[in-house]
């Protein structure tokens, strides 16, 4: 597929819930929720072709962050307007409410991928452009996710990947073995000076794989 048709792709995947005919209860929803997140996987592969272009890699995420957070406000926005709260049940005979509900959970799905593999990119923007307001959305969103328990729940791939992103966002506190290998470290002159004074070689021991956070 071409770049150009990828991003395109991307803001109608962004801006469009993934409501089907079926998708009026959690269940039949849950199917249309993992039929979009392959496709996001494809805008996750595509990004990553820019791994050597680092300025074009921020272009493209801040059209998709720009993006997310119009349509993550809008949505919140709405579910007030219709009275629909955290306790509210599934919403599968109002479809404007499942639509702005679907949205803030598939945006958030995508949300936590894009954090966890470009996690200095996205905070380079952030300090750039003084995302404040963004980055409150994006809070709540995944607090609203992680409590609802609809689609995130602890014991699937997409609360297992919403755990991380609020590790990696200080949300909850990391546990002892988190490290996220997309993260660049950066060494300091004393911790480079150490190293060249080490003798002897430390037998290697387990570490941990870059994160599969998805499928």
């Amino acid at each position: 597929m071409k770049r150009s048709h990828v991003w395109t792709l991307a803001f109608v995947t962004i801006c469009t819930s993934s409501i089907v005919v079926g998708a009026s209860s959690v269940s039949g929803y849950l199917k249309s929720f993992k039929a979009k997140r392959l496709i996001q996987q494809d805008i996750i592969k595509s990004l990553s072709s820019y791994q050597n272009q680092h300025r074009k890699q921020e272009d493209m995420l801040k059209l998709l962050y720009d993006a997310m957070y119009g349509v993550l406000r809008s949505s919140f926005l709405n579910l007030e307007t219709a009275g629909f709260t955290m306790s509210s049940p599934f919403p599968k005979d109002e479809p404007q409410t499942l639509d702005s509900l679907s949205l803030i959970y598939e945006n958030c799905a995508l949300f936590s991928d894009l954090y966890l593999r470009y996690p200095d990119v996205t905070e380079s923007l952030y300090k750039k452009f003084k995302w404040a307001d963004f980055i409150d959305v994006i809070k709540k969103s995944i607090q609203f996710c992680s409590e609802r328990k609809e689609v995130f729940d602890s014991g699937n791939e997409h609360g297992k990947l919403l755990h991380l992103a609020m590790q990696e966002l200080k949300l909850v506190p990391k546990s002892p073995e988190y490290k996220n290998p997309y993260r660049k470290v950066i060494s300091t002159p004393n911790q480079k000076n150490v190293k060249k004074r080490e003798k002897k070689k430390l037998p290697r021991g387990p570490y941990l794989s870059k994160l599969k956070t998805e499928l």
